[in-house]
């Protein structure tokens, strides 16, 4: 799976770029706010639809614009496909292959795995990230989990405002939790089945990368029933926790709750590991996804590296690149100076200069 060429046009400083990348590694440095997040968040939006950093359209506009568009010609098994995706105020349309196209019929073609600097505080951070970790992962998978979650998102934020009124009608009230309990079980369903795929791999690299040390995940659940019962049972809490809710003015039971635990060497490990050694779990729980995503698809993920390698000490940097060495994968790499990418082959490298990017000739470590 590769992008074999790129525009992106008004999108973000991006005025006009295009690139026809390196089938490997693709090395963007430059100074900070030159623009090199911008084109691999590009990159991420082709692949997924959405941005990893904005939440509104307007946002990825240049600024004095109306519209933005990004596209890219991309094979994944020999096969290509032209991908499309343009922006404006509160809307976002797609194409595939010149076709406007619904989210059914685009996502699966193009998959694309983030590490990106926030991702090095996962273990210490709170369960809201370790949820979205999960709840990328398992869309890169199976892309009709986005729906699923936007769903739920939908009937929970309804009953939140509803408890937040004042005076609300019971009869309504019911509904929503009718609703939002349906929508629980097949978040609550694939987290768990994910986690249970990706332990092994995850306990195996962490493993090989500490010399030995142990590290356990799990999905930690409050509904953690059979399947059959996690509707009934989260409608028997959303009941029995509406005086409270309503006083809170929000929903206290469902997956929006839940967390992936992170045990190291049987504790705790926001606690008791070292800051080498959390860096050092969320480089397995990386190194894991995209293993297990590889040999879901049949082909390896585009990755994005988003300026990892000043967050990492120089084992765990040394380590990253030399899975990046193995795995099949094309990837886009940004970082503040080229000697940070420990990489001497296969690579093409580019300055990124107030949302300018030219390749650069010469001995990339000088």
């Amino acid at each position: 799976m590769r992008v074999i060429a790129l525009e992106a046009v008004d999108f973000r400083n991006l005025a006009q770029v295009v690139v026809e990348p390196h089938p490997r590694f693709n090395v963007l440095h430059g100074d900070n706010g030159q623009g090199k997040t911008n084109l691999l968040e590009a990159v991420y939006l082709l692949g997924t639809l959405r941005s990893f950093r904005a939440a509104k359209t307007e946002e990825l506009i240049r600024f004095g614009q109306a519209r933005a568009r990004v596209r890219a010609r991309v094979s994944r098994l020999g096969t290509e496909r032209l991908l499309e995706v343009e922006l404006s105020p509160g809307h976002k349309s797609a194409r595939l292959d010149g076709k406007h196209a619904r989210s059914s019929q685009y996502f699966g073609g193009f998959n694309v795995v983030l590490f990106a600097p926030e991702d090095l505080r996962l273990p210490r951070g709170a369960p809201s990230g370790r949820r979205r970790f999960l709840d990328r992962a398992i869309f890169n998978a199976q892309p009709g989990y986005l729906a699923e979650a936007q769903s739920y998102e939908r009937v929970l934020r309804s009953r939140n405002a509803l408890l937040r009124s004042g005076a609300f009608d019971p009869a309504l009230l019911e509904v929503y939790e009718t609703q939002l309990a349906e929508a629980a079980v097949p978040l609550v369903t694939r987290r768990h089945r994910f986690v249970e795929a990706l332990a092994p791999k995850v306990a195996e690299t962490f493993s090989r990368v500490t010399g030995g040390l142990s590290l356990e995940i799990a999905y930690e659940s409050t509904l953690d029933v059979p399947e059959e019962r996690i509707a009934g049972l989260l409608r028997e809490r959303l009941l029995a926790e509406r005086r409270r809710d309503a006083a809170r003015g929000a929903t206290s039971s469902g997956p929006h709750t839940d967390d992936l635990a992170l045990r190291f060497e049987g504790r705790a490990a926001g606690a008791y590991a070292s800051q080498g050694q959390l860096r050092a779990i969320v480089l397995a729980l990386k190194i894991a996804e995209i293993e297990q995503l590889t040999s879901a698809l049949g082909d390896a993920p585009v990755l994005l590296l988003d300026d990892v390698s000043s967050e990492l000490d120089a084992t765990r940097n040394a380590q990253l690149f030399e899975f990046l060495r193995e795995v099949p994968s094309q990837a886009f790499i940004t970082t503040t100076h080229p000697a940070h990418v420990l990489l001497t082959k296969d690579r093409e490298d580019y300055q990124v200069v107030s949302g300018t990017i030219s390749i650069e000739k010469g001995d990339p470590a000088c």
